[in-house]
């Protein structure tokens, strides 16, 4: 509940799940550090990039909020990557 009350937007990612996308994907029988986080960090580029450069895409954190979480009352942004 703590962060439904004191933050507007929460990125979850599953260690699991990322692990798994590293080996199945990116051809890596045992992914590192470095791998998981490179792809991680692509992820969240990907997804703030509006907020970062300007032009006709660009938002501000409520719009871009908005857009990315399904439900108002939910503060968890949902991500994929193709």
């Amino acid at each position: 509940h703590w962060l439904l009350d004191h933050t507007e937007i929460s990125i979850v990612l599953d260690n699991e799940a990322i692990y798994e996308i590293c080996q199945k994907w990116l051809d890596r029988k045992r992914p590192s550090y470095d791998n998981l986080n490179r792809l991680i960090t692509k992820t969240i580029s990907s997804m703030t990039a509006s907020l970062r450069f300007g032009g006709e895409l660009n938002v501000d954190l409520n719009e871009f909020q908005t857009n990315l979480v399904p439900f108002p009352r939910l503060h968890f942004m949902i991500t994929s990557m193709a």
